[in-house]
């Protein structure tokens, strides 16, 4: 899995144990869905509230969102015939792919970092379990997760097809992420581009796109036109639907001020919240990052911003929009934890980035 990339033989094995640790938790998910449910058993069984039931075909499932869950599983699941586990693990050797490029490509990036058995210590935060969880499994995250590393692939090494790729499987999968990757890069372009060349040619094109289709979005989300009562309206309905004494592990997050809400979405479940054993470890993993994220916060370097390559400031960028429209739609530790699993990477590893050089 390394030879070709001019790795180590330690730092190959440590992709071997990274592949082991991350099918773990495919079966893990595994037995979790088999155990309490979730959407992977609709999404593999081809049924559900959003399936056609008038389907006789492969491309009669076709379709954004939902549907095209519909359509990517119809070949293993129904022409093939595989089991859910065979599904479950088709899903987590996809989005391992997601984690190979960034391991290779952190070994890099860390070089002179203080090592530990083989790889830059920073390098261990690809083995925070939430990540690998959520995206071990037949659902949106692995998608989301290789889409998201196509599009780092593009910024970094200017791979058209990658990034074309990536921003379209974000789209079929989760329209509205794809909005954000959108304004998220043509931000990071604009600001932190390498050249004035590359700010122009892709930060504004990109804001320009982003805008011309917000109109778009707001008609995807149920908006006819924007207003500030209406995307009122739509955040009390979605803290409505995720929040309750009927809904486990509620927050009530229309009550907090922003600095909480953030801090609820960044670190929440702690030990004092947990109640079974996927909320305890959610808090071990959540201390992680508190811990973490506060002591890079006080040992970066600020001026050691400016190398940071794009593609991590891109990161940091869609994670600090993603945290502003999670905050305001989230209201479940749950999902929470689902959703947030993309992005804590990045603080963590811009943190690390930006330390004094050792």
């Amino acid at each position: 899995m390394g030879n070709k990339k001019g790795l180590e033989n330690i730092q190959i094995r440590h992709l071997h144990v990274l592949l082991s640790y991350h099918l773990g938790f495919s079966y893990f998910f595994y037995q979790y869905v088999m155990a309490f449910g979730g959407d992977a058993v609709v999404y593999w069984n081809l049924n559900g509230p959003l399936a056609d039931p008038n389907a006789t075909g492969w491309w009669d499932y076709f379709g954004i969102g939902y549907p095209f869950m519909y359509w990517l599983n119809y070949i293993p699941s129904r022409f093939l015939g595989w089991d859910m586990l065979s599904g479950f693990f088709l899903y987590a050797m996809l989005s391992f792919l997601g984690f190979r490029w960034l391991f290779i490509r952190l070994i890099r990036e860390y070089d002179g970092k203080k090592v530990f058995w083989g790889i830059p210590w920073p390098v261990y935060f690809l083995y925070l379990p939430n990540l690998h969880f959520w995206t071990g499994g037949i659902g949106k995250e692995a998608l989301c997760f290789v889409a998201i590393i196509l599009i780092l692939q593009h910024i970094d090494q200017q791979k058209w097809a990658s990034g074309l790729l990536g921003l379209f499987l974000i789209f079929m999968v989760r329209t509205y992420l794809a909005w954000l990757v959108l304004i998220s890069f043509g931000i990071a372009a604009l600001l932190f581009g390498p050249s004035k060349k590359y700010q122009l040619q892709w930060g504004i094109p990109c804001i320009m796109a982003a805008l011309a289709a917000f109109p778009a979005l707001l008609w995807y989300v149920g908006m006819d036109h924007f207003n500030l009562e209406g995307i009122q309206q739509i955040i009390h309905q979605q803290f409505s639907l995720l929040s309750g004494k009927d809904v486990g592990s509620s927050v009530p997050m229309a009550d907090y001020a922003w600095p909480m809400r953030l801090f609820t979405y960044w670190f929440r479940p702690l030990l004092l919240d947990a109640h079974n054993i996927t909320s305890f470890l959610a808090s071990l993993e959540n201390l992680i990052l508190l811990t973490g994220t506060t002591g890079l916060a006080l040992t970066v370097k600020w001026h050691r911003w400016k190398p940071l390559p794009l593609y991590l400031k891109f990161g940091i960028v869609l994670f600090l929009a993603s945290s502003l429209v999670y905050i305001n739609i989230l209201s479940n530790l749950g999902i929470i934890m689902r959703m947030k699993s993309l992005f804590m990477l990045f603080p963590l590893l811009v943190g690390a980035g930006m330390m004094k050089k050792e």
